[in-house]
């Protein structure tokens, strides 16, 4: 097996880049900009989780960028820990960009009462994104199915509460409206919405968004693991690091986001989905890689010396 490739110029000088606090202090300014905008009335919801997203891809990124970088890695691990880092850049980016920025619908309207209809222009998978608005007061809950699609596209928008700590000893209860949802479906070429059920306490009708289905979810978990097990490879050849872990880590935030945040709640989901993240990933990325170590072996050189 090759023994590790030495380090030239370059790869010295990007190790030296990415070693710093540059790159963390960029994400944690884009953050921080995108956020002040927002307060400021100039910046939607969704950019601002759109910059969080960035920033979280960029940090996984740069990570395994400066693991590939490092002096004594074999030219296996390099390769992995590259595409790695490319995956990542790419796949916790765009899919989750898009459910928070998802641009103009390809339709759009609203639908009231059962039986209302929407034309859509083209078939393929779309994002079905439905929103209500709800009463401003009590604990209201919106039941819908939209047919013309495959599965019908079913759900329910609510209102709920929980308790926040206020002061020394004191709790609050606070609101939480989700009052918007996606779903993903199939629609035939020339297909139309139709509104089959309706129950609840909406306050109007039913305003309906379809847009192009960025990444289908199976797709987008089947490459997910395809990234993380290219990083649990780069882990088994060093015989250390956490760049199955790290990869996990950034891929499971996506899907998080994609799967669970809309324009009009995506602050909150995607604070969220960082937590949920780092913890279904890190465990993800720990199996991934203890199984790669079994499999996967060192490079010559490190075999012989361990």
């Amino acid at each position: 097996m090759p023994e590790p490739t030495s380090p030239t110029p370059i790869s010295l000088w990007l190790e030296e880049a990415l070693s710093g606090w540059g790159l963390p202090a960029a994400a944690l300014a884009l953050v921080a900009i995108a956020g002040a905008l927002y307060l400021a009335g100039r910046l939607g919801e969704g950019w601002v989780a759109a910059a969080i997203v960035v920033a979280v891809a960029v940090l996984a990124a740069g990570y395994l960028a400066r693991e590939a970088v490092a002096p004594r890695v074999d030219l296996l691990a390099r390769n992995m820990l590259w595409a790695s880092a490319a995956g990542v850049l790419v796949l916790a980016t765009w899919p989750a960009v898009r459910t928070v920025v998802p641009g103009a619908p390809m339709a759009a309207g609203d639908l009231g009462a059962v039986g209302d209809t929407l034309a859509l222009p083209r078939g393929g998978t779309v994002r079905v994104l439905v929103q209500a608005q709800l009463p401003s007061e009590g604990t209201p809950t919106v039941g819908f199915r939209i047919g013309g699609v495959q599965p019908p596209a079913e759900g329910r928008l609510e209102r709920t509460y929980s308790y926040a700590r206020v002061g020394r000893g004191g709790r609050t209860r606070v609101a939480h409206d989700h009052s918007s949802m996606y779903l993903e479906a199939r629609v035939a070429p020339g297909g139309t919405l139709r509104l089959d059920r309706l129950t609840g306490e909406p306050v109007g009708p039913l305003h309906v968004a379809v847009f192009p289905e960025p990444l289908p979810t199976w797709l987008f978990i089947a490459i997910a693991l395809v990234i993380a097990v290219g990083g649990a490879i780069a882990d088994a050849r060093l015989r250390k690091g956490n760049a199955a872990a790290v990869t996990a880590m950034a891929l499971a935030f996506a899907i998080i986001v994609t799967e669970n945040a809309t324009p009009a709640s995506a602050i909150g989901t995607t604070f969220g989905a960082i937590l949920l993240g780092a913890i279904s990933g890190a465990i993800a990325g720990v199996v991934l890689a203890a199984v790669a170590r079994r499999i996967v072996p060192p490079p010559a050189g490190r075999a012989a010396r361990g």
